[in-house]
């Protein structure tokens, strides 16, 4: 059966990409179940409750849309940088962020999961921060492995906090980088390509800097 077969999962991805639009204008704590169930269309008011229970059911949903779209490219990238016999750091950056800084220039509601994401770090609660946990615990696990491989100088506690630093960084400034057109600078927003690259350039020296010596 496809999803053309099946009404219930073309109403659930209608109620989930709006509520992946919502909750990007408006965070996390500014929309209503009623409210998602009425701006995607459906003809029940109670259709977002019916389909995900309460609000958390609402958000773990989002998110599993967005990561379910996100990873063929994370497994395919992180995947060959592990088979690679002396992987490069910047290997690892590429691999593990490219996915993440493409959604603001595609899919078209790219973006809107961006700003989602963003408003998971800044409404967060710690119902929000288990789902989180669920669902990024493995990858993370995986990407710090191996980062120490690469690094192995950097101690593994402060490569964690880099890397949580580093993911942040991206979900926020890939939100947010059409506000580059108007800085302290004027406009600085280069073309994608060079974007890209610099981010990269950041993430790299972010988490690779070197440690002091031990006084």
């Amino acid at each position: 059966m496809t999803a053309a077969d099946n009404p219930g999962v073309n109403t659930r991805n209608t109620i989930l990409f709006t509520a992946m639009r919502l909750y990007a204008e408006k965070g996390l704590q500014g929309v209503s179940l009623r409210s998602i169930s009425s701006q995607s269309g459906t003809r029940n008011s109670a259709a977002a409750h019916y389909h995900f229970g309460n609000r958390l059911g609402v958000i773990e949903g989002v998110i599993t849309l967005i990561l379910d779209y996100l990873r063929p490219a994370f497994e395919k990238g992180i995947s060959q940088v592990e088979q690679q016999p002396a992987p490069s750091l910047r290997d690892i950056v590429q691999a593990v962020f490219s996915p993440y800084l493409a959604l603001s220039v595609h899919p078209e509601w790219g973006r809107w999961a961006l700003r989602f994401m963003a408003h998971l770090h800044t409404d967060n609660s710690p119902e929000i921060a288990a789902i989180l946990n669920r669902h990024f615990r493995l990858d993370m696990e995986r990407i710090e492995a191996l980062l120490h491989r690469v690094r192995p100088d950097i101690p593994r506690d402060l490569l964690r906090i880099r890397l949580a630093f580093c993911l942040v960084n991206v979900v926020h400034g890939s939100a947010e980088v059409d506000l580059l057109v108007d800085t302290p600078f004027g406009n600085i927003r280069p073309d994608d390509m060079t974007l890209y690259n610099a981010f990269l350039d950041f993430l790299e020296g972010g988490l690779g800097k070197p440690c002091p010596p031990a006084v």
